[in-house]
């Protein structure tokens, strides 16, 4: 008799360092967001987002470049938020080949200066009002694919099981 196991579980790549990665505030807000993983991320379908956690609102998202271990994005130049307290929210692939997401908080204790993002056109206010989400759109359709098949093999199950109650009936 052949024994069969399970293939022992993977684990998904954690944070384990970066540039906003500390117990300490950071005099200023960063000009590149780095964030270290475990193991090396697998290229493609990797999203950072930076939340201003006191207000909600989503300052920017952007896909990070990957070096090694590290997936970097570089701050809009039209994004200088001041002091406060941000969040990078991160959906990456992970070396095992699953979607991992996962956020890292950090405190900008920096001078009050500028306290605001730069100005944004209209049209991106009406979205962001439109959408207050704040997923990256390839997230949104991910989940939107993720709803359709669900509901598409609920009604295979149903149908199914409708047919199955027939047949013993008859």
């Amino acid at each position: 008799m052949v024994a069969l196991t399970a293939p022992s579980a993977l684990a998904h790549d954690s944070v384990i360092g970066g540039n906003v990665v500390s117990d300490a505030p950071l005099e200023e807000f960063p000009q590149e967001i780095t964030l270290e993983f475990s193991a090396v991320p697998k290229e493609g379908f990797n999203t950072f987002a930076v939340t201003n956690t006191e207000t909600g609102a989503v300052l920017f998202d952007a896909e990070p470049s990957l070096h090694d271990r590290e997936l970097t994005v570089e701050v809009p130049q039209d994004v200088n938020p001041g002091p406060g307290e941000y969040q990078v929210g991160f959906q990456i692939t992970s070396s095992d080949g699953h979607a991992t997401r996962g956020s890292v908080p950090f405190t900008v204790a920096g001078e009050a200066g500028s306290n605001e993002v730069a100005e944004s056109s209209d049209a991106a206010d009406a979205a962001d009002a439109a959408d207050p989400s704040g997923l990256p759109s390839a997230a949104k359709w991910a989940l939107a694919a993720v709803a359709l098949f669900a509901v598409v093999a609920a009604v295979i199950m149903a149908g199914a099981k409708m047919r199955r109650s027939n047949d013993l009936n008859s």
